[in-house]
């Protein structure tokens, strides 16, 4: 390989590197991400960890507007809109996840009348996740 081959390769291996850290890595990190908290919702809990139940569930009343709420998931109101509000937003080298409904913040951190249960948030399985993406993504880069 000459001198100039080389440059050429390098410079070509710089635009991948910069193309994958600001679009392509935080675009498809921020995706998977929002797929994991939607997931807490299915599973009721955190990565794994339960959340505390509900009295409409654990002591519903006898008469109730609805007899569905009984059974339906702990932070799944009849809209399901806190699980749909689950959204990315991609910038440059960054994903931002959040979630657009006014009473999300209560609920992710909890207040003193309604219990934490977090949907959103840092936790080593999401880690884990933008590590291996990371990896794979810069592994074809240097293949």
């Amino acid at each position: 390989m000459t001198p100039d081959e080389f440059q050429s390769k390098l410079t070509g291996i710089t635009v991948e590197i910069n193309r994958a850290v600001n679009h392509d890595l935080p675009l498809i990190v921020g995706n998977k991400a929002v797929d994991m908290f939607k997931q807490n919702f299915q599973e009721e809990g955190f990565f794994g960890g339960k959340w505390k139940d509900v009295k409409r569930r654990t002591n519903p009343p006898k008469r109730t507007r609805h007899p569905a709420d009984a059974r339906r998931k702990i932070l799944t109101g009849r809209t399901a809109n806190l699980g749909r509000s689950i959204r990315n937003k991609v910038q440059r080298g960054l994903a931002v996840i959040y979630s657009d409904a006014p009473y999300a913040p209560y609920h992710n951190e909890g207040t003193p009348r309604i219990p934490q249960r977090q949907f959103i948030g840092d936790h080593p399985k999401l880690r884990r996740m933008v590590q291996n993406e990371i990896e794979r993504r810069l592994g074809r880069i240097f293949k």
